[in-house]
């Protein structure tokens, strides 16, 4: 059974991941492409998108093998892309201070 505080946090990453996408295709964004602007819009769509899928597998779970949820493994394949973004910018940050 799902709460209510699920089905809140649902609508409010499905919001923030369509306003995300509307800032994407604004012409104003567009025109800033690389700005901070441009950068946070990107960023709140698709940690809304990301968001709405994991809220949509917390309300309704479905267990691939037995323990294991879809929203288990949907968790961990976000955690291993978000390392790797890290330690990507890590080791261009090194980069960078090393070339000064």
């Amino acid at each position: 059974m799902s709460s209510i505080l699920d089905v809140v946090v649902f609508f409010l990453s499905m919001a923030c991941g369509v306003l995300g996408g509307f800032l994407l295709l604004h012409k104003g964004v567009r025109l800033l492409k690389g700005g901070l602007i441009h950068k946070l819009s990107v960023g709140l769509a698709v940690i809304g998108i990301v968001l709405t899928l994991a809220s949509l597998f917390t309300l309704y779970p479905v267990e691939i093998l037995p323990g294991i949820g879809l929203a288990q493994i949907f968790q961990l394949g976000v955690l291993v892309v978000l390392y790797y973004l890290a330690y990507n910018a890590w080791s261009n940050a090194s980069k960078i201070e090393e070339a000064m």
